[in-house]
């Protein structure tokens, strides 16, 4: 409620104006998380690799990319946090304005190129947060590192980072960074995930973009089950040149995500598969439960309905435990995949 009346005034500023102010009210106010957020019922934890979510609903990379307002996202009733995308020196991104709205197709686009304060600012922010739920570090390249440099800065992130989040997501995927989607390669990520393998014990996480033909995906589904990686995390922001430079989020991006991630689940890997990319309302959460997945991430969505999403989210996902008698969502998918779309149709 508190969100729908304040909602209009910041859509009156400039997009990155309106995240800055949010985020810097939410940094120095961070018990408001917890009054217009919602409690997580302990029936909706599961567990994605090694981790326990508070709920199969997290809080995607992008919103709180410098972890500064990390306890007051833990108040709104997320199962999980990712930060980031981090690099390891400080960096500005591209030029402003590289944030836009399309209000009426609840989408957003954005051209950011990791702006971040860099790891050895936000590495005390990580270490100092007391986690009550999961928290992951999505890391990326500097912008004028090569390839090869780009193994060490991640590398050293990782080993930085270790005791202080849950799990890494590696993003080289985002449409902002030139070069950066070339690196989805298998030569280059062969070298990537046997070094950072060797660095970290932590659940690792591939971020891939949704305008991959069919065959790189099924190769980079392979390739990151070869390597027994926990997972990949899909899809990444889309290119939509007839709309203009950066990645589109949002509803624009449903199908093509949905596609992508229908893709990697019919291989039947081991991985796990987080959903994320115009996830905007149950009924998209359900559509990947029927095509066999488990927990997702928000953003845009959330930036368009605010914590009454997650509050409507909670309460769809107890409906449908209640209706079917069944204790929690970790009895729900240790069924059989045919029975839960029975549940969900």
């Amino acid at each position: 409620m508190l969100y729908s009346l304040i909602r209009p005034l910041l859509f009156t500023l400039a997009p990155e104006t309106a995240h800055d102010l949010t985020l810097s009210v939410a940094r120095l106010s961070p018990a408001l998380g917890r009054l217009s957020g919602t409690e997580t019922s302990s029936r909706l934890s599961l567990n994605v690799g090694s981790n326990t979510w508070k709920s199969p609903i997290g809080l995607a990379a992008g919103l709180d990319k410098n972890a500064e307002a990390l306890a007051f996202f833990a108040l709104q009733g997320f199962g999980s946090l990712e930060c980031g995308t981090i690099t390891l020196r400080p960096q500005l991104g591209n030029a402003k304005p590289r944030m836009f709205r399309y209000p009426q197709e609840q989408s957003l686009r954005n051209a950011m190129g990791f702006p971040n304060e860099g790891l050895l600012h936000i590495a005390p922010r990580l270490e100092a947060f007391e986690r009550t739920l999961p928290v992951g570090a999505n890391i990326g390249k500097n912008k004028e590192s090569t390839p090869e440099e780009s193994i060490e800065e991640l590398s050293i992130m990782m080993a930085t980072l270790e005791d202080d989040v849950d799990y890494f997501a590696i993003n080289v995927s985002s449409p902002n960074t030139p070069g950066l989607r070339a690196l989805q390669e298998k030569s280059y990520l062969t070298e990537l995930f046997t070094e950072l393998k060797s660095v970290s014990k932590k659940d690792l996480f591939l971020k891939i973009a949704p305008d991959l033909d069919d065959s790189k995906v099924i190769e980079l589904t392979q390739l990151a089950a070869s390597h027994k990686l926990t997972g990949l995390i899909a899809t990444n922001t889309t290119i939509m040149p007839e709309r203009g430079i950066g990645g589109v989020s949002g509803v624009l991006l449903r199908e093509r995500a949905r596609k992508i991630r229908k893709l990697i689940l019919d291989q039947q890997t081991p991985l796990e598969l987080i959903g994320v990319g115009g996830m905007t309302n149950f009924q998209d959460i359900k559509d990947f439960w029927m095509d066999g997945g488990k927990a997702v991430q928000l953003y845009t969505a959330y930036v368009y309905q605010g914590p009454e999403l997650l509050k409507n989210l909670n309460r769809e996902m107890l409906n449908i435990l209640d209706q079917n008698k069944l204790k929690d969502l970790t009895g729900f998918f240790a069924l059989d995949l045919k029975d839960r779309q029975k549940i969900l149709s």
